[in-house]
């Protein structure tokens, strides 16, 4: 029996390799770490914009430019519009109210520019339906240009047709004017 046992154990220990060592592993190539360099990115200059030298249509096409990448992008410190009204205005039923077709809160511009600045929470009815949420303020975020560009943009896209809106009116807004 004890025979039986050891002929069973060496078979098996030949079978794994036997008594003799495995082969030690390759030893990993040498890898030579590079240093990322850190590039800090300059922080973006605030365009300087003179929308005095330019005409009615130009400073409108000027604003229509600089808005639509504040509603896209959020400006260097602000948040995207069009994350929650969309790329096309529209919102999202129920949650975020659609700026297409809103007269009633974007017609006056001291009034659409209170809303960009100082934000908006509680009930609004818009189109019929009811939205209880809130908006961000975007005053300590966005400059008066940003904000005037934004609110122009938003009113000439969609079907929209309320006005441009001049940093001076939104820096009167700001200050409750």
């Amino acid at each position: 029996m004890r025979t039986l046992m050891w002929t069973v154990a060496a078979t098996l220990l030949a079978a794994c390799g036997g008594s003799e060592p495995a082969p030690a592993p390759e030893p990993a190539p040498a890898t030579v770490e590079k240093k990322a360099k850190v590039e800090k990115k300059a922080e973006p200059k605030e365009e300087k914009v003179d929308l005095t030298t330019l005409s009615p249509e130009e400073q409108k096409a000027k604003l229509m430019e600089i808005g639509e990448k504040v509603y896209k992008t959020g400006g260097k410190k602000g948040l995207a519009c069009n994350t929650c009204h969309q790329d096309n205005g529209k919102g999202v039923p129920g949650a975020f109210p659609p700026l297409a077709g809103q007269k009633d809160h974007m017609g006056d511009c001291a009034k659409h520019a209170g809303i960009v600045i100082n934000g908006l929470q509680g009930e609004i009815e818009v189109d019929g339906i009811t939205y209880n949420g809130v908006m961000t303020p975007q005053g300590d975020l966005l400059t008066d240009l940003e904000i005037a560009a934004v609110i122009t943009y938003e009113r000439f896209s969609w079907g929209n047709d309320f006005g441009v809106c001049m940093p001076e009116q939104v820096a009167a807004a700001r200050q409750g004017g």
